[in-house]
């Protein structure tokens, strides 16, 4: 299974460089229908695979159709703080994480009433396309933020590059907390089963309540601040859950490390929109794309490190690549 999961993650890989050359195509509220019913038509036939390689299969169309989603969707954000000098690219994101929240929790709930998986994904697939349907007229109404051709790739400019680079740090931290913090918790401060997953529950909460308040903070402070002081949040998280010997200092310090890096990714997508020499779509599926390498490189990196120096040192690590974005923040201009 955990193999076959890894066709999603091919899928949004192949398809997130491409969607910003899509993006330039087509208006941003088509693109946004269009990424959304792919994607619910992909989900809908996923419980129906009769054998690992038909799963694989349906899982790297899901991750071609969630690429597309994200771009699509971030491109269109992009468009309506552009035109209407608003601030909303951090709530959407915090609407994002409050989505998967109540998912798992609804899964869990209908797992336990023994509904069928394959009726509770049609279901969902259905809710959908019914709501994508519904605001159909609204997101055509979208701007569109440089819907123009051109090539499908770009070398970016030192800017972009700086936003792409702070994605991977930021999101490499993001996979390697979501894998590994609950096994640090049991192994390196003997936590019980409740007390392993409460890190990532931390974690998860901290960047749902930091995306909804990140809008707020960032007219406040300015981006680069918030990005700048967000990476020292988590970097500071990270050494005390490593420093402090204790289940609650762990805990703690993965809730600071979600507080810190909860607004930073939906920054950096405002601010790649801004950016000259690239279309928005395609600035924002660069920046995106770097922060799926990271967090498809995290988990296994930092794996390898445990496996060498401990996961101390991997979670170290993770707190000099903090420090990094941090630095990476202070080197260069944000827009207003």
């Amino acid at each position: 299974l955990g193999l076959a999961l890894l066709g999603m993650s091919i899928g949004a890989l192949i398809s997130t460089p491409v969607s910003g050359w899509l993006m330039n195509r087509m208006s941003t509220g088509k693109a946004t229908i269009l990424s959304t019913l792919l994607l619910a038509i992909a989900f809908v036939f996923t419980p129906y695979a009769s054998n690992f390689w038909m799963l694989f299969g349906l899982l790297i169309l899901l991750g071609l159709a969630n690429g597309f989603m994200n771009v699509s969707m971030n491109t269109a954000a992009a468009s309506l703080e552009k035109n209407y000098r608003i601030s909303i690219m951090s709530t959407c994101h915090g609407m994002f994480s409050l989505g998967g929240m109540i998912g798992a929790g609804s899964s869990g709930l209908v797992a336990s009433l023994d509904i069928p998986f394959s009726i509770h994904i049609s279901v969902v697939a259905g809710l959908v396309v019914l709501l994508s349907l519904a605001i159909r007229p609204m997101l055509l109404q979208v701007p569109d933020v440089g819907r123009q051709g051109g090539p499908a790739l770009v070398l970016p400019s030192r800017g972009l590059a700086r936003l792409v680079l702070i994605g991977f740090c930021v999101m490499l931290g993001e996979g390697a907390v979501a894998d590994w913090s609950a096994v640090f918790l049991k192994n390196y401060r003997d936590s019980g089963p409740l007390l392993a997953g409460m890190g990532f529950a931390a974690f998860s909460l901290a960047m749902a309540m930091g995306r909804f308040l990140g809008d707020g903070f960032a007219l406040q402070l300015g981006s680069g601040r918030v990005v700048r002081y967000g990476s020292l949040i988590g970097a500071a998280g990270m050494l005390l859950a490593v420093v402090v010997p204790f289940s609650a200092a762990a805990i703690l310090g993965f809730f600071l490390v979600g507080a810190g890096f909860a607004t930073i990714v939906p920054i950096l997508f405002s601010q790649a929109s801004k950016e000259a020499g690239a279309t928005p779509g395609t600035a924002i599926a660069s920046v995106a794309t770097g922060g799926i390498i990271g967090f498809l490189v995290g988990p296994p990196l930092i794996g390898f490190i445990g496996e060498v120096a401990g996961l101390s040192a991997g979670f170290t690590f993770l707190a000099l690549l903090a420090l990094t974005a941090s630095l990476l923040a202070r080197s260069g201009q944000w827009h207003s």
